[in-house]
């Protein structure tokens, strides 16, 4: 029997899960299918990113995942030849200027699934499956087949969706069934994650430092790195083993893991107890196209970069963010399906800019294992100093600017991003800036969005919020108002004394006019419909 539901979401990791919440959110029914029986049990991913973190605090879950982060300033890398030993050099953490409630963590993503997952959970909308592993699909007429496999009892299941989201992964089943293509090397070297426990109390800010990139003189091991994954005992290594394939005869052996442990820590009777592995490719690829009919890219489905940088899971999970509120305005009628052409307008751009970054970081490494190597000082203290760039990137997370799709351009120039610094902005397709709302910092104008399409209006604006009064309603869109009692420029507010902007729900501005027209309410009415019909 072919069970008709909403939206089938194909993969159960963070940005699946994600998007699941988001479904709850939204009063949308859904299944999510995952071919695993459980979340993974490998750090993978190591950084949730500020605009991520102001997701998870509006989900109220921000707390939760602070738990398992280190602590504040963690955000630093050492370069030496052992962790013991001979230190070149380190990062600094990146300073934060106060431009958002919350602030970045360093967290394995095995701890993000494991939070992401219990929330979902409380909520009764929508079906989490595990241990389903999806087949194939079938789209025709007004719907889309989904069809799947309880990986336990072989039994088949088929839903009747609307929509289809794949976030299946880099590999993604959905995604090569559509026809879609990547764009950008696929491979640029093959690497092995080893996943270890040992007591390196004895290191140096073992508790705090977030990785220590390793070249030992006469180690038998490539230059690689070492990642902290929870401050205290679990430790992943890096290493590359081949250009285009797994050049090795074999995977290392626990002992070799052992050896290798004890190499990279300088501690030659270190006791190592090896957790897990895996094997994957170091990429920059981004997909073609973010949608085809009915089925929908998000996360790795849709773009693969170089872990250097962190910016995988964010930006997937910043995906499902932008989708969900567009789904949800074409499913309850309230926007033509036309609003979903929007999403890869609007996100591929950032996929490729975040690609990029991470590349670059990739290339910095390397300056800087070329610069050790060398042993020549000011050469490492250069490349070491450049490598800030890496760690200090509030520009590349919160300040990208959605400059075609759902937005209604306002004759500015276009937006130049700076990744290591953000300049807040109120101007078409940025993200509305964080303002503090109260003395006690428990409320901000981050606040204001969420659900429904919210009109920010100048302190003498009254006549915007009377408009907005009128407007809402139409249609089914609701629009909620709210009045701010002073703008200053150097909180990135233009939109004046008089003037207005309309914020989405995922709360990038949609529209800006800095003044008030002589019908405010017919100027609403028509950017609304100008967005969503």
């Amino acid at each position: 029997m072919q069970n008709k539901i909403p939206v089938v979401i194909v993969g159960g990791g963070p940005v699946g899960l994600s998007m699941a919440i988001l479904m709850q959110r939204f009063g949308i029914d859904f299944v999510l299918l995952e071919r695993n029986l459980t979340t993974t049990d490998h750090p993978k991913a190591r950084g949730t990113y500020t605009r991520t973190m102001e997701i998870f605090r509006q989900w109220g879950i921000d707390g939760l995942m602070r738990r398992h982060g280190l602590p504040d300033g963690s955000d630093f890398f050492t370069f030496c030849d052992s962790m013991t030993g001979h230190e070149w050099g380190r990062t600094q953490p990146e300073p934060n200027a106060g431009h958002s409630p919350c602030w970045k963590v360093i967290q394995s993503q095995d701890t993000v699934e494991e939070e992401l997952l219990a929330h979902a959970h409380k909520s009764s909308v929508g079906r989490i499956l595990f241990g389903h592993e999806f087949l194939h699909f079938d789209e025709g007429g007004d719907g889309i087949t989904v069809t799947a496999r309880d990986t336990r009892t072989g039994e088949s299941l088929s839903w009747r969706a609307q929509y289809l989201i794949a976030s299946d992964g880099a590999t993604s089943s959905v995604r090569r069934q559509a026809g879609i293509e990547m764009r950008g090397p696929a491979t640029l070297a093959v690497m092995a994650n080893e996943y270890w426990q040992a007591d390196l109390s004895r290191v140096r800010d073992a508790d705090l430092c977030a990785g220590w990139r390793i070249q030992g003189k006469d180690s038998p091991y490539p230059t690689c790195t070492v990642l902290n994954t929870n401050g205290r005992d679990k430790w992943l290594t890096l290493l590359p083993v081949g250009r285009e394939v797994d050049e090795r005869t074999g995977e290392r052996t626990d002992d070799e893991v052992v050896q290798m442990a004890r190499v990279l820590s300088g501690v030659p009777d270190l006791e190592v107890k090896v957790i897990n592995r895996s094997v994957w490719r170091l990429t920059r690829q981004v997909a073609a196209n973010y949608r085809r009919g009915r089925v929908l890219l998000v996360g790795d489905s849709a773009h693969r970069f170089p872990p250097s940088g962190g910016y995988g899971m964010n930006s997937g999970i910043q995906d499902a963010h932008n989708l969900a509120w567009k789904l949800a305005f074409v499913l309850s009628g309230r926007a033509s399906p036309r609003l979903l052409d929007s999403y890869d307008s609007e996100r591929r751009p950032v996929a490729d800019s975040n690609a990029d970054f991470s590349l670059h970081n990739n290339a910095r490494f390397m300056q800087t294992d070329e610069a050790m190597r060398s042993g020549d000082p000011d050469r490492i203290n250069f490349w070491i100093r450049d490598s800030d760039n890496h760690i200090h990137s509030i520009g590349q997370s919160l300040g990208f600017v959605y400059e075609d799709g759902a937005v209604i351009a306002d004759g500015t120039g276009r937006h130049v991003l700076r990744p290591r610094w953000y300049e807040p902005s109120d101007r078409p397709g940025a993200r509305f800036p964080h303002i503090w709302l109260d003395l006690a910092r428990r409320h901000t104008t981050l606040d204001w969005f969420d659900q429904e399409f919210v009109l920010v209006a100048g302190p003498k604006a009254d006549a915007w919020m009377e408009a907005a009064k009128k407007v809402s309603g139409t249609h089914g869109r609701t629009v909620q108002a709210y009045q701010l009692e002073d703008t200053h420029e150097e909180d990135g507010l233009l939109l004046g004394l008089r003037g207005a902007v309309l914020v989405r729900p995922d709360g990038h501005v949609a529209f800006r006019m800095p003044w008030t027209p002589a019908d405010p309410a017919a100027e609403l009415a028509g950017v609304l419909s100008r967005l969503l019909d």
